[in-house]
C-alpha cells in the first residue's frame, strides 16, 4: 500500500468519530452581530473547561417554559477576570444578554449577567457595563487579560525563563500567535487534503472537544504556560488540556530507538546562556512509516525588561510542507498568577 493510501486510511479511522461535529466552530453557532436578552432561573451549571455552560429556565412552570443553554468563556479567562464559580448558583434569578444562536435555538454566548441584587457580571473580555452605572456593583475586570497588570518593581520580576507566563489578549504576537506559517503544501499534502474533503472529514475540532492536541500546535492556543526546571529535565506545562511536555536536558541520555508516536513526541534541550533551545520530533498521532513527522527547533528567552517570555519555532515537515515553517509568540508575566488545572468536561448537553 502506498504512503498516501496508508495515511488516507489512517485519517478516516482517526477522524471518523468527529465527522458529525467537525464543522461546529464557534462562528457557526452564534451570531457575532446579534444581541438577545432573557430573564429566568438558573437551573443547571457546568463550570469547567473548555467552555463554562449553564442553563436558565425562562417562564418556569408555565406553558411557555423554555430552557436556554448559556455558554461562556473558558474557566481560565473568567477566573483571571475575577469571575468565579460561586458568582451564580442553581435557583438564582438572573438576567442574561449575549449573542444568539444562528439556528434560532434557545442558546446564547453570554456577555453580561445581572444578579438579583443588581450586581452586574461582565463575562466577556470585550464587554463593559450594560445595565448598571458606576454606583452599582460590578464583577469582571479585564485588565489582567489585556496586559494591564504589570509588576512595576523590577526587582520582583522574573530573573529567568522559569515560572508562569500569560497571554495578553488582543495584543499582536501574543493572542492568536504561535501557529506555524509559510512553507507551502507539497503535492502529497494537496492530495491528502482532497481525500479528507471527499470523505467529509477535517475542519476545526468541536468547541467542546477534550481530546489531546499535538503538543506543537498547543502553543498557538490562547492559554497560559509555565516552564519548570527539574534538573535533568525541563517541563513545558500548558494550561490548555493539561498538556505537559518533558524536555530531556542530559546530553548523555540516549535518544530512544523508538520515538513515541503520540501527541507529545520526543524533546531534547540545552541552555545557550539564558536561552532554552529545544529540538523536538513529533510523529502525527498514530503515525505511518517513513516521513510522517514534524521536526522543530524552539527557543525560549526572557525579554530585556524581564516582563515577557519570547518564543520562536522553526518547523520542518517534509511530507506536508515544501520548506520550513516559522512561528513566533510571547507571553507576559502577571504577578501572583499561576497556570490552573484545565479539567476538561465537554458539553452540558452530554452530562
Amino acid at each position: 500500500m502506498s504512503i498516501l493510501r496508508k495515511l488516507t486510511v489512517l485519517c478516516f479511522i482517526v477522524l471518523a468519530s468527529s465527522q458529525v461535529n467537525a464543522h461546529h466552530t464557534w462562528a457557526a453557532i452564534f451570531d457575532a452581530d446579534g444581541d438577545v436578552e432573557i430573564e429566568g432561573v438558573v437551573s443547571k451549571i457546568l463550570w469547567r473547561n473548555p467552555h463554562v455552560q449553564f442553563q436558565i429556565t425562562v417562564d418556569q412552570d408555565t406553558a411557555n417554559e423554555t430552557v436556554w443553554t448559556i455558554e461562556s468563556n473558558a474557566v481560565a479567562r473568567l477566573t483571571r477576570m475575577g469571575v468565579s464559580r460561586d458568582v451564580i448558583k442553581i435557583g438564582d434569578q438572573v438576567k442574561a444578554a449575549g449573542l444568539p444562536s444562528l439556528q434560532g435555538r434557545p442558546e446564547m454566548f453570554v456577555n453580561h449577567l445581572l444578579l438579583a441584587d443588581n450586581t452586574e457580571v461582565v463575562m466577556s473580555r470585550t464587554a463593559g457595563r450594560r445595565w448598571t452605572d458606576e454606583a452599582s456593583g460590578l464583577i469582571g475586570d479585564t485588565a489582567a487579560l489585556h496586559g494591564g497588570v504589570v509588576e512595576d518593581n523590577l526587582d520582583e520580576r522574573p530573573t529567568s525563563i522559569f515560572g508562569s507566563w500569560h497571554i495578553v489578549y488582543g495584543a499582536e504576537g501574543s493572542h492568536g500567535a504561535g501557529r506555524a506559517r509559510g512553507g507551502g503544501p507539497t503535492e502529497y499534502a494537496l492530495e491528502y487534503q482532497a481525500a479528507r474533503q471527499a470523505a467529509g472529514l477535517g475542519g476545526r475540532p468541536d468547541r467542546h472537544d477534550c481530546s489531546a492536541r499535538p503538543a506543537l500546535s498547543v502553543i498557538g492556543e490562547p492559554y497560559p504556560m509555565a516552564l519548570v526546571n527539574n534538573g535533568d529535565t525541563i517541563e513545558i506545562q500548558f494550561e490548555f488540556l493539561d498538556t505537559v511536555r518533558t524536555v530531556y536536558m542530559d546530553p548523555n541520555k540516549a535518544i530512544p530507538n523508538e520515538i513515541p508516536r503520540d501527541h507529545l513526541g520526543y524533546s531534547r534541550g540545552r541552555m545557550l546562556g539564558d536561552t532554552l533551545v529545544v529540538e523536538t520530533i513529533q510523529y502525527r498521532e498514530g503515525g505511518t512509516d517513513g516521513l510522517d513527522f514534524v521536526q522543530a527547533v524552539e527557543t525560549f528567552n526572557l525579554s530585556h525588561d524581564r516582563n515577557q517570555l519570547a518564543y520562536t519555532r522553526v518547523e520542518i515537515d517534509p511530507l506536508m510542507q515544501r520548506t520550513s515553517n516559522v512561528a513566533q509568540k510571547w507571553w507576559q508575566y502577571v504577578p501572583g498568577q499561576e497556570i490552573q488545572p484545565y479539567d476538561c468536561a465537554g458539553s452540558i448537553t452530554e452530562q
